[in-house]
């Protein structure tokens, strides 16, 4: 394999992730020892609604400086969120580790894609 073929591949991130969570997470009664995002089966519209979904995340919340919305944490965990098929507040339930490698999945889906 070439590089540029090693390049090219290296550069395409795949757009549904699982990640297993390291304790897992009770949540409406169900158990979570891992989370799927699939990035993939997002529409235009879920996008569309993340807007919302992230004000409402934040409300109460100070300093939120949302022109750079998409690096800043509550909203790739609204994203995350969206993507795992689970309300947002679930991601606040999340250990600090987990949480960081969820919105980092986020961080990575919004980069690669743009």
């Amino acid at each position: 394999m070439s590089e540029q073929e090693k390049e090219q591949m290296e550069a395409v991130k795949p757009t549904v992730v699982t990640i297993p969570l390291s304790k897992p997470v009770t949540w409406e009664d169900e158990n979570y020892s891992e989370l799927r995002l699939d990035y993939e089966g997002l529409s235009g519209d879920d996008i569309i609604n993340l807007e919302s979904d992230f004000m409402d995340f934040i409300a109460g919340k100070r300093n939120v400086f949302v022109a750079f919305k998409d690096e800043h944490p509550a909203y790739l965990a609204v994203l995350s969120a969206r993507a795992a098929g689970v309300h947002p507040n679930f991601m606040k339930k999340l250990g600090a580790k987990d949480f960081l490698k969820v919105t980092g999945a986020a961080k990575n889906f919004l980069h690669v894609t743009a």
